[in-house]
């Protein structure tokens, strides 16, 4: 009886952990489910958002793939959709910290070389190039290591 109690209360660790959006199902095809959820910036809740410039709201459609129940949902249908927190840092640390640290250091190298700042930028950016092409290879690893679900 206590393994039933350990494992209720790793899980509810677990979904502490989780970080959760609302979104409405748009499409639901070959076990694909495509959610768009709203993203707002932290001042939209605000009461005079509508009249403020500084306020964002973004639409994005999410894909998930691999949802065992995919088949329980339809079109129009309001989901949650969760991302493991430690799957959300790792999205971050590829999207931007690596991308970051690589232009910086290809700056820095270049700055040993030249006094050029036009060709250290375009050393810089030009990095990138490649890093997002390999980006773009493995993201089927990467999709593996990054995963949503939905449920009701």
């Amino acid at each position: 009886m206590s393994t039933r109690h350990d494992k209720s209360r790793v899980v509810r660790q677990q979904m502490a952990h989780d970080i959760l959006h609302s979104g409405i199902i748009e499409d639901t095809t070959d076990g694909c489910i495509t959610v768009k959820i709203v993203q707002t910036s932290a001042c939209a809740s605000c009461k005079i958002a509508g009249h403020c410039h500084a306020s964002e709201q973004k639409e994005k459609l999410i894909e998930v793939r691999g949802q065992a129940d995919a088949g329980t949902f339809s079109k129009g249908d309001r989901v949650k959709v969760i991302v493991s927190s430690d799957a959300g840092a790792k999205a971050v640390v590829l999207a931007f910290l690596i991308p970051f640290l690589l232009l910086v250091g290809v700056v820095f190298v270049c700055s040993l070389f030249t006094r050029s700042e036009p060709v250290m930028a375009l050393a810089g950016l030009a990095s990138l190039i490649p890093y997002y092409i390999l980006l773009y290879v493995f993201k089927g690893a990467v999709s593996r290591q990054i995963s949503f679900r939905v449920e009701h």
